[in-house]
């Protein structure tokens, strides 16, 4: 026998074709804000108790701090970044999870020689949705599969493949 409080909580069809579009320009407004620096937007899509687990070797707490310290590491540096396949769970009205298949290519000037990375993998997210209706990222990971990188640039990509040893510009 079902749960009826869980019943309640269930997504129709519709309602859940119109909250993964949401999920989905979540995420892709997350991606131009990096692409362009737009920090004030990129902390906005983000919740104040959010969790980043890949900006540095410790986690970060809060959309702002997650901001601030990609605006450190990201100075210099051009990003692109690239998501699809989205695989989106809903745990209920106002939460969800997601995987998304990743590919980021960084280019930046380190003692006046070119680098670049080019990295896949995959971004493991959390989601809540707002009193005020709007998702927001509660969480994120990254797991690079792969990477290459420039000559002496290998330092800044991790992978689980071992190719590359940390994270960090």
């Amino acid at each position: 026998m079902s749960d009826p409080a869980l019943t309640d909580l269930a997504l129709t069809d519709l309602e859940r074709l119109v909250e993964l579009e949401a999920i989905r320009h979540l995420k892709a407004r997350r991606d131009h804000a990096v692409d362009l620096k737009d920090w004030d937007t990129y902390a906005a899509l983000h919740t104040d108790d959010y969790t980043a687990m890949s900006i540095t070797a410790d986690p970060i707490v809060g959309g702002k701090a997650a901001a601030a310290q990609l605006a450190v590491q990201l100075a210099g540096v051009t990003t692109v970044h690239h998501c699809h396949t989205s695989v989106i769970t809903f745990q209920d009205r106002a939460h969800a999870t997601g995987v998304w298949a990743m590919e980021d290519n960084l280019f930046w000037t380190r003692n006046g020689e070119k680098q670049w990375l080019r990295g896949f993998g995959f971004y493991h997210e959390a989601y809540v949705k707002g009193a005020d209706g709007e998702w927001r990222f509660s969480y994120r990971r990254l797991q690079r599969t792969h990477a290459e990188t420039s000559p002496g640039a290998s330092a800044i990509a991790f992978d689980i493949s071992g190719e590359n040893m940390m994270v960090g510009i």
